[in-house]
C-alpha cells in the first residue's frame, strides 16, 4: 500500500478496531465473513491486525471496509467515507503533484519527435528522388556553372 501519514494510519486503525470488536462480539469467524463479502481471508486478517503494509491501495480498502461493515450489520458507507475523505482525497493531492512533474518533460518529447518526422520526411524523400541529387551532382551541370563562373569573372 502506498504510505500513508499519520493521522490517516490512526483513522484507518480506529475503522478496523471497530470492525474487529463488533465481529467477536457477534462471534462471527473471519472466514464466514470472507466467503460472505467475497474478500480474501488473508486481507481480513491484515486489515484487523493492523497489518498495512500487506494491503492495497486505499481506494480497494475503501469499498472492502465497505463491505465488511455491512456484513456485520454497521452502516459501511459511512465507515469508508471516512477512509476515502481522509485516505483517498490525499492520494490524489499527491497525483497531482505527479501529473505537474510529466507535463514538464511533454514539451522537450513533442520537439524530439518534430524533429524525428522530419527527418524520417527528408531521407524518405531523398530515398523516392534520387534524381534530384544526381542531377546536381552530374558533370552537364558543373559544366554550365563552371561556364557561368567564368562569364562573370570576364
Amino acid at each position: 500500500m502506498t504510505l500513508l501519514n499519520e493521522a490517516q494510519v490512526e483513522q484507518l486503525k480506529e475503522i478496523t478496531r471497530r470492525l474487529r470488536q463488533v465481529r467477536q462480539e457477534k462471534s462471527i469467524r473471519i472466514e464466514e465473513i470472507a466467503s460472505q463479502t467475497k474478500i480474501r481471508a488473508g486481507i481480513l486478517q491484515a486489515l484487523e491486525e493492523e497489518r498495512f503494509e500487506e494491503l492495497p491501495e486505499p481506494i480497494f480498502l475503501q469499498g472492502f471496509i465497505r463491505r465488511y461493515g455491512d456484513a456485520l450489520g454497521l452502516d459501511g458507507n459511512a465507515l469508508s467515507y471516512n477512509l476515502i475523505t481522509n485516505v483517498v482525497c490525499q492520494d490524489s493531492k499527491n497525483a497531482h503533484k505527479n501529473s505537474d512533474n510529466k507535463q514538464n518533460t511533454y514539451i522537450p518529447l513533442v520537439l524530439t519527435y518534430i524533429l524525428l518526422l522530419v527527418g524520417a520526411s527528408a531521407g524518405l524523400l531523398h530515398t523516392l528522388n534520387p534524381r534530384l541529387t544526381a542531377e546536381s551532382l552530374t558533370p552537364e551541370n558543373n559544366n554550365q556553372q563552371s561556364i557561368v563562373s567564368n562569364q562573370t569573372n570576364k
